[in-house]
């Protein structure tokens, strides 16, 4: 029998709007720049763009660099300077949500929604995060928080970012089992969601970008809802 998979987007989803910001305040220091507005929070594309010009303002590093690197693995590869870029600026968050992390602990997660995860893992489903994060970040913030069950599977960003609305992550996880339901803050993620016989699930404490409500099966304001869909 096929397992059944809940599909749960990391940042804004999981992981409070507001534990977030508080992260984003280390790399706006060290970047020596305003902390990120609501409508750059909602197009990643225009966030990893700034990041991008302020890194090469303290570092000089330009776009159009070639830098040489070598992967845990052993082996080499060449990056851009915009890789470079997305890397530092990467490496500056994981430190602030690691930071956020130890300090808040199991609070990281909307209150009930860590009850909701283990009675739906009691279930039998299996449950998947993909993220516009870093993997390592998100595996790490979860261990240094303590969250007291762990996830079947973590598709997030590698540290040079890139992956594009991780329709390639969909398509891996789909050959694990059926994803049943998908869990969103905003747009990108639930239409990324919108696969056969998928039901999107949209909650309102994120960063929603405009147009959630149109497009989900379902809109929930609290995770304790989540026992009225999820059964």
């Amino acid at each position: 029998m096929a397992e059944k998979i809940i599909l749960i987007d990391f940042a804004g989803t999981l992981v409070k709007a507001e534990i977030i910001e508080e992260a984003n305040v280390f790399r706006a220091k060290v970047l020596q720049k305003s902390l990120p507005k609501k409508e750059e929070h909602a197009d990643p594309e225009i966030f990893y763009k700034i990041n991008r010009k302020f890194v090469e303002k303290l570092t000089g590093l330009k776009t159009d660099a070639k830098v040489k690197y070598r992967k845990n693995d052993l082996d080499f590869m060449e990056l851009s300077g915009e890789d470079i870029q997305n890397q530092i600026s990467t490496n500056l968050f994981q430190i602030g949500m690691f930071l956020v992390a130890k300090t808040y602990k199991q609070s990281i997660v909307p209150e009930g929604l860590i009850e909701q995860l283990q009675r739906i893992k009691y279930l039998g489903y299996k449950l998947a995060i993909i993220s516009g994060v870093r993997t390592d970040i998100i595996s790490g913030m979860l261990q240094i928080a303590e969250i007291p069950f762990e996830f079947d599977y973590i598709y997030g960003q590698p540290p040079k970012l890139g992956v594009k609305n991780q329709e390639a992550d969909v398509k891996e996880l789909r050959k694990k089992g059926l994803i049943k339901y998908s869990l969103g803050d905003k747009l990108s993620d639930l239409e990324r969601g919108k696969i056969e016989d998928c039901k999107s699930i949209f909650v309102t404490w994120g960063h929603p970008s405009g147009g959630e409500e149109e497009i989900a099966d379902y809109t929930i304001a609290h995770p304790n809802e989540l026992k009225l869909i999820i059964n």
